[in-house]
C-alpha cells in the first residue's frame, strides 16, 4: 500500500515507520521540520516493542509531489484535524481515503467536512509511543488497533488496512461499529489525562493517591452521565472498572502531559471540554470536568506561554498591568 502519515509523532512515526519496514511505501507529513530534517538526514529512528530499526523513509512537511496515497493515516492532535484534512486531500489518491487514528471525539466529523464521508474512516489504537529526540521514536506499548468503516462494519478497504497493519507487527481488528469504540476511548482518556497532565502524575501514582482517585471517580460519574443521556453504548460493559485498573497497573505518561512537559498546546478541547458542552446541550451538569479543564488551560498556558520567566520579567509585567485597568466583562 501507498500510505501518506499525517502528524508524524511518536505514534504517526511508530505506525509509519513499521509499516515501512514491513515494505509499504511511507510518506511522513510533520510541520516540525527539526523532526523532518533528522529523518532525511539519518532515517527514521525507531525502538521499543517491535525492536530497533533504523528506516529511510520520506519525510517533510509536506506530502511528496504526486504521492497519491491509498491511505492516509491522520496522527495529529485534534487542534490540528482541519489543516490535516486538506493534507490529506493534497495526498490522496482519487480512490483513496483518510482514517483518523486521534484522541478525542469530533475528528470524523472534521475530515468528513473536508473529504466527504464516503473518504473517511474510523480508527482508535491502545498502543503508547513516546519521541526521544528529533528522528527518535519509541512504540512503548503494543495494544491494539481498531479499524473501521464510519457507518458500521468492514469493507475491502479495511480489510486491506487490518493485513497491512497486521504484516507490520500491530494487533490489530475490524470494529464492527468503530464509533461506538472511538467514544469509549474518549471517555477513558478523559478519565485520565487532564488528571495527569494537571498534576504532572503518572498512572500509576494518579490512582495510588487517595485525592487524585477520588477526582478520577467523580469525573467518570459526569462521563457516564453524559454518555447515557446521548445514548451512547460504550463498548466495555465495566468501564469504571477497566479505568481504575488500566492506571493501577501503567506507570506511563499520558499524551496530554506529555505536551505539558513539552511546553505544547494539549488537546483537553477535545477531551473533557467536549463533555462539558455536551452536558449543557443534554441538560448534564459537569462541573469536576469543566474545572478540570479550566485549570488544565492554566497550566497549558504556564507551559506554553511562560515558560521561563524569571522574577526580573513578572516585576516588569506588574509595572505594566498598573498602567492599565482590568476589562470590563
Amino acid at each position: 500500500m501507498r500510505i501518506c502519515v499525517i502528524g508524524a509523532g511518536a505514534m504517526g512515526s511508530s505506525y509509519g515507520g513499521l509499516l515501512k519496514a514491513s515494505g509499504h511505501e511511507v510518506a511522513l507529513v510533520d510541520r516540525w521540520r527539526e523532526h523532518v530534517e533528522a529523518i532525511g538526514k539519518s532515517g527514521l529512528r525507531l525502538e521499543g516493542v517491535r525492536g530497533e530499526h533504523r528506516l529511510q523513509i520520506a519525510a517533510g512537511t509536506e506530502p511528496p509531489a504526486g504521492f497519491a496515497a491509498d491511505v492516509a493515516m491522520i496522527w495529529t492532535d485534534s487542534n490540528n484535524t482541519a489543516a490535516a484534512a486538506e493534507t490529506a486531500r493534497a495526498a490522496l489518491a482519487p480512490g483513496g481515503f483518510a482514517i483518523t487514528m486521534q484522541n478525542g471525539v469530533g475528528n470524523v466529523e472534521t475530515l468528513i467536512a473536508t473529504l466527504g464521508k464516503a473518504r473517511v474512516a474510523g480508527g482508535s489504537s491502545m498502543c503508547s509511543a513516546a519521541m526521544r529526540a528529533p528522528g527518535h521514536a519509541a512504540l512503548t506499548h503494543m495494544g491494539t488497533t481498531s479499524v473501521g468503516e464510519v457507518g458500521g462494519g468492514s469493507s475491502a478497504r479495511i480489510d486491506a488496512l487490518v493485513a497491512a497493519l497486521t504484516g507490520a507487527g500491530f494487533e490489530v481488528r475490524s470494529h464492527a461499529d468503530i464509533m461506538s469504540l472511538i467514544w469509549t476511548k474518549f471517555a477513558l482518556n478523559c478519565s485520565i489525562n487532564a488528571i495527569c497532565a494537571t498534576t504532572g502524575l503518572r498512572l500509576g501514582e494518579l490512582a495510588r493517591l487517595p485525592a487524585t482517585d477520588r477526582l478520577q471517580d467523580l469525573v467518570i460519574d459526569e462521563v457516564m452521565a453524559v454518555t447515557k443521556a446521548r445514548g451512547t453504548t460504550l463498548t466495555d460493559p465495566d468501564f469504571r472498572n477497566t479505568v481504575k485498573s488500566h492506571c493501577w497497573k501503567k506507570f506511563s505518561r499520558p499524551s496530554m502531559l506529555q505536551a505539558i512537559d513539552a511546553g505544547k498546546r494539549t488537546e483537553v478541547d477535545a477531551l473533557n471540554m467536549k463533555i462539558v458542552e455536551e452536558g449543557k446541550r443534554l441538560g448534564v451538569p459537569t462541573p469536576y470536568n469543566e474545572a478540570l479543564s479550566l485549570l488544565c488551560k492554566g497550566v497549558e498556558y504556564k507551559a506554553v506561554h511562560a515558560r521561563g520567566l524569571d522574577e526580573a520579567a513578572y516585576v516588569k509585567l506588574e509595572a505594566d498591568a498598573a498602567r492599565t485597568t482590568r476589562p470590563a466583562r
